[in-house]
Formats: structure tokens, C-alpha cells, sequence
């Protein structure tokens, strides 16, 4: 008994019906301990695995690689029935053989045993260790000559991009169809063609709208020719990158993708017309007029003296006149007023915080959720490749299953990136907020015109009147509505406790 030996044995499917071909669990199992019975081997652990074996990054493999490292001295062998259950991969193979040896393990297959010590061995392990790598190699070559050869016809054979649907056409060929998110996708181009917009800007201005897609998918999304009803077949060895025409229809029209893509590469700038972006004239757009009620404009008209003076006038013949630059100085006063006391910013600050906090642990728990969903979905994409490997399951199932994953896979990730940026920027952007609310004044003061804008537009839903060297609007933004609405009488607010 002192001569006995301890072994790990393992056993390892990709899916849980080869029972047929003799590679179940149970099966695998039932043998290697009835051969260690029999050489009177001690079987100290057990590791069942249902991964493939193209990697060692098997979750009960990196168990058993972590038992051995604490228990070198006492482990002698590491079992399995064949070597296409330990590895599909002759490298990797290799690597962890030397590994195992290097901590006094010899790694071996009952039903292919090799005496590793001998030199001639050698010859047989790469054998046993090559033969299914080669017919891994096989079948991911016979999928891409597949693919390529149906892409060249203008099928699609992944997962269908945003804003389209995998489906067949009357011939039962692998297609796209637009789906409900194609608007936005068309939008999305619309609004970038226009070179107003930098790119992440239009990203965000069309998430309410259902794009709801992450900033480097975005950049791929513009970049893809399948939106002009293309097909882009990969370069493959000596075979050069092609661009065909796809037997779905572009939700953009070509010129359009042209256009984008022209922008994107810097070849094309969309003229600005000046009159619509004076700096001189911010409230341009903004203003009624208090005489007629009509909107004001604005333009600049040339001195005596050759100075250029600006003024917001009335269009309908009636003789409101007024110089911009007093305008616009009292307008900076006036959002001066709006200025949301410490007190109250302080408040709200506080009680955002702690919604903040009281949801953070929700959030992770979200994200863990998503890790786990994202895991199993690969894994049953691994065990998918098996089936196929084993002939189980024909190229076209695989492929669908597969893109119906990835699309999974793809919204979850999405949904996973949105939690960790809100995790990181929301305390971030919401201190950012408050110091805007109490610098509202100073803010607009030193802003672009377009920031300008902007705030004007956020701020007063409906236009402005100024009359009598006063401004008045009869509407304001309602959050900021009642944060002043608060300050005005902060003196009587009391916080109960």
C-alpha cells in the first residue's frame, strides 16, 4: 500500500447527449474509477467539466490546476479516458503537460496511455493531441469557406446589425430585413450628413429615440456598408476584402453613406451660414415682440463712422427696435436672478445622493447577473460549435443559434457598459449640475454661441419679451421653476427630521 498512487481523474463533454458515442459523464467517470480500482490507484478528486477543450480556460480546469499547486507533493496522476477529453488544442496541450510535470504530475489517458518518459512517446502524443485540433481546423475552415461563399451572393450569415433582422427570402437564403429601429438608424446618418454634429453628440441626441447602441458600435454603424443595401466580405488569405450587393434592402440611401462617410474621413465640411450663427445676436429666435407678438429678429447695420451695430427688430412693419448689446446685457442679468441658492442646492444635493447610494447595490447586482448571463451564452455557443463538430447539428442551425446568442450577448454588454458609466459619472455630472444652476448668469456669459443657445432653449421653453428694460417669459423650465421658486422663500423652508 505504500507504493499506491494518487490520482486526479477527469472528465470532460461538450454537451450533456454524446452518451451515444460513450463520452458521457457518467460513462467516463464509471471507467476511470474502475481503472484505478484495478491498479490500485487512490482517486483523491474529481473534476467534471462541459466546456470545450479548444482552451484550457475551462472553469473546473482551473480548479483542478489550483488543487495541484496546493498539493504538489501529493499528487501522482492526472487521469482522463482520452486525450481529445483533456485538449483540442496541441500547443496548449503541451504547455499544461509541462506544467503538470514540472509539479511532479504525469498527465495520461487510460484508453491511450503513453509512457511519457520515452522519447519515440513523443510521436504518438502529437498524434493523439493533433488529430482533433486538425479536425477543429477543418470545420472552422469549411464554416468560413461557407460563409464567404454565401456572402458572395450577397447573404448575410451573422448576427443582423442594428436596425435590421435576420430572415430568408423567397429562396431560402440567409437575409436582413429592416426592423423597427431602422428610423432612427436613417436618422442617425440624416443628422450626422448635416457636419453640424460631432459624432457621439448625435449618438446621444437619438438615445431617447431607441438607439440605444454604445459610442464605438455607433462609429461602426456609420462606417458599415450593409446600410446601403451592401455586403462586405472579409479579406481571407490571398482573397482581398470585396464590397457586393446585398439581397436586402439599404436603409440609407448610397448617397447618403457616401456623404457620411466623406465627413467621418474629413474629405467634406458643410458650409455654415453666418446669419444663423451671429455671436452678436444669441437671442435671435427667442424673442416676441411686445408690440405686434410676433418674433423679433435680428441683423447688424453699418454706421456713419463705418462701426457695425447690432439690433433685434420686428419684421411685421411695426418699429420695435432695440440694440442687441442692451439686450443682451440685461439678459445676463436677468439669468443672474435665476441663480439657485447653496441652501437649496445643497438640499437636493443630499437627497440625489442618497437615491444614488440606495440604488448602487441594485446596480451591481445587475452587472453580476449580466457577467453570469454573458458567460452562459458563450458557453453555449462553445458547446454549439461541438455539436457541429460532432455532426450533430447542420452549418445553417449553428449559425442561427449562434446570432441569436451574440445578439444577446451584444444588448447585454450595452446594458452592462450603460450601468458602469452611470456607476462611475452620475455624482460626477450631478455636482457638475448644481455648480451650473448656481453660476447660471456666468455661465451664459462666457459660453460658445451654441452653448448659448442651448441654455436659452432649455431654460425657456416659450420665448422671451422684453419690455420696459425688463425681461418676462411666461413659462420656465419646470425643475428650475421650482428650485427658485424655493429660494425666493428659502427663508421659511424647514427640513423635518
Amino acid at each position: 500500500m505504500d507504493n499506491m498512487k494518487n490520482a486526479i481523474i477527469y472528465t470532460r463533454v461538450s454537451t450533456d447527449d454524446q452518451a451515444d458515442r460513450g463520452f458521457s459523464l457518467p460513462h467516463q467517470k464509471e471507467v476511470l474509477l474502475r481503472y484505478c480500482s484495478v491498479k490500485n490507484i487512490e482517486v483523491v478528486k474529481h473534476y467534471q467539466e462541459d466546456y470545450s477543450a479548444k482552451t484550457f480556460d475551462r472553469p473546473e480546469f482551473q480548479k483542478l490546476n489550483t488543487f495541484v499547486k496546493a498539493n504538489r507533493r501529493n499528487i501522482d496522476l492526472l487521469l482522463f479516458t482520452r486525450w481529445d477529453r483533456f485538449s483540442r488544442n496541441i500547443e496548449e496541450a503541451y504547455r499544461v503537460i509541462r506544467q503538470m510535470r514540472e509539479m511532479g504530475v504525469e498527465v495520461n489517458s487510460i484508453e491511450q496511455p503513453l509512457d511519457l518518459s520515452q522519447p519515440d512517446t513523443k510521436i504518438m502524443l502529437a498524434i493523439y493531441l493533433a488529430v482533433p485540433e486538425v479536425e477543429n481546423d477543418k470545420i472552422s475552415i469549411r464554416t468560413i469557406e461557407g460563409s464567404r461563399k454565401a456572402r458572395k451572393e450577397g447573404c448575410w450569415t451573422g448576427t443582423a446589425p442594428f436596425g435590421y433582422k435576420n430572415t430568408r427570402n423567397e429562396n431560402g437564403k440567409s437575409t436582413l430585413e429592416p426592423d423597427k429601429r431602422a428610423a432612427v438608424v436613417k436618422e442617425a446618418f440624416e443628422t450626422y450628413a448635416k457636419g453640424i454634429y460631432a459624432m457621439d453628440e448625435v449618438r446621444k441626441m437619438l438615445r431617447s429615440k431607441g438607439l440605444t447602441i454604445c459610442k464605438n458600435q455607433f462609429t461602426n454603424l456609420l462606417r458599415n456598408p450593409v446600410y446601403k443595401g451592401k455586403v462586405l466580405v472579409a479579406a481571407w488569405g490571398k482573397e482581398k476584402e470585396l464590397i457586393v450587393e446585398g439581397l436586402h434592402d439599404g436603409i440609407v440611401s448610397e448617397e447618403l453613406f457616401d456623404t457620411v462617410q466623406d465627413i467621418i474621413l474629413g474629405k467634406t465640411r458643410v458650409t455654415k451660414r453666418s446669419g444663423k450663427k451671429e455671436p452678436n445676436l444669441p437671442l435671435r429666435g427667442h424673442l416676441i415682440c411686445p408690440r405686434c407678438n410676433n418674433k423679433l429678429t435680428g441683423s447688424g447695420s453699418i454706421s456713419r463712422n463705418k462701426t457695425k451695430h447690432y439690433y433685434y427688430h420686428c419684421q411685421r412693419g411695426c418699429k420695435e427696435r432695440v440694440r442687441a448689446d442692451l439686450m443682451n446685457e440685461k439678459f445676463i442679468e436677468f439669468m443672474n436672478k435665476l441663480t439657485v441658492s447653496e441652501q437649496v442646492a445643497d438640499l437636493y444635493h443630499h437627497v440625489l445622493q442618497d437615491v444614488y447610494k440606495s440604488n448602487e447595490g441594485d446596480r451591481k447586482k445587475r452587472i453580476y447577473e449580466i457577467d453570469a448571463e454573458v458567460l452562459k451564452l458563450k458557453k453555449t455557443i462553445t458547446q454549439a460549435e461541438d455539436r457541429l463538430f460532432e455532426a450533430k447539428i447542420d452549418l445553417d442551425t449553428f449559425n442561427s443559434a449562434k446570432n441569436r446568442y451574440n445578439k444577446t450577448i451584444s444588448d447585454l454588454q450595452y446594458e452592462k457598459e450603460e450601468l458602469k458609466n452611470l456607476d462611475t459619472d452620475l455624482m460626477k455630472q450631478i455636482d457638475f449640475s448644481f455648480d451650473i444652476l448656481q453660476n447660471l448668469g456666468n455661465l451664459y456669459k462666457y459660453s460658445s454661441f451654441e452653448v448659448k443657445q442651448g441654455l436659452i432653449g432649455s431654460i425657456f421653453p416659450e420665448n422671451l419679451i422684453f419690455s420696459k428694460n425688463k425681461y418676462r417669459t411666461t413659462h420656465l423650465n419646470n425643475v428650475l421653476a421650482l428650485l427658485t421658486s424655493i429660494n425666493k422663500g428659502g427663508e421659511k423652508v424647514k427640513i423635518k427630521k
